[in-house]
């Protein structure tokens, strides 16, 4: 059976990516970043333990603009995550055994095109990241701790610290067309409940 946390290393880069600080009641500015990628991108992140382990993970998100569908695959598991930003929903697949879940997609009506991020947002720095530059923007994350994220201008996370130390880093970035295929659910999956605690 395909073991497969999407609380642990989903809302890391899913949080970090789309929803940082969108809890707040401030308004965008643009003194703010764009935390949704704003054209077709293709990212690789390493997503280090918060604890002093040896079991650093990877992930592959893909991201469509025109779609507004994000496709997150982790490194160690056949198991996957298609986001469908319009319909409101994330698809778990699990191609193995042939099932998939579908839930409610966390934050999905905070999550629009062209526009900045919400909340309190404070410019501290920039940094380069996979060979990119981006900028330093320190937050509270949905678990209202202190973060600090790195953003490029149009929208790609590329690195989150928290506490002082990196919890996600982008390690490859390719910015090409994303197919339609990489977010079609495969037919003929039997549907499974969430379970809810």
């Amino acid at each position: 059976m395909t073991r497969f946390s999407y609380r642990s290393g989903q809302a890391l880069l899913v949080a970090g990516l789309l929803l940082a600080g969108a809890g707040h009641a401030s308004a965008a500015t643009d003194e703010t970043p764009f935390v949704t990628p704003q054209n077709d991108v293709d990212v690789t992140y390493t997503i280090y333990p918060p604890h002093d382990t040896k079991e650093v993970m990877t992930q592959r998100m893909r991201w469509s603009s025109g779609r507004m569908m994000q496709r997150v695959d982790p490194g160690n598991a056949t198991t996957y995550m298609v986001t469908d930003y319009h319909a409101g929903t994330l698809t778990v697949v699990n191609p193995e055994q042939k099932i998939r879940t579908v839930i409610p997609a966390p934050g999905a009506g905070n999550v629009q095109m062209g526009q900045r991020a919400q909340g309190n947002w404070l410019r501290t720095g920039t940094a380069t990241v996979a060979n990119i530059p981006c900028t330093l923007w320190q937050t509270q994350d949905t678990d209202q701790r202190p973060s600090e994220i790195c953003y490029t201008d149009d929208g790609v996370m590329l690195e989150v610290i928290r506490d002082g130390k990196v919890m996600v880093e982008a390690t490859a970035v390719t910015r090409v067309p994303q197919a339609d295929g990489v977010f079609a659910i495969p037919s003929g999956l039997k549907e499974l409940r969430a379970a809810h605690p």
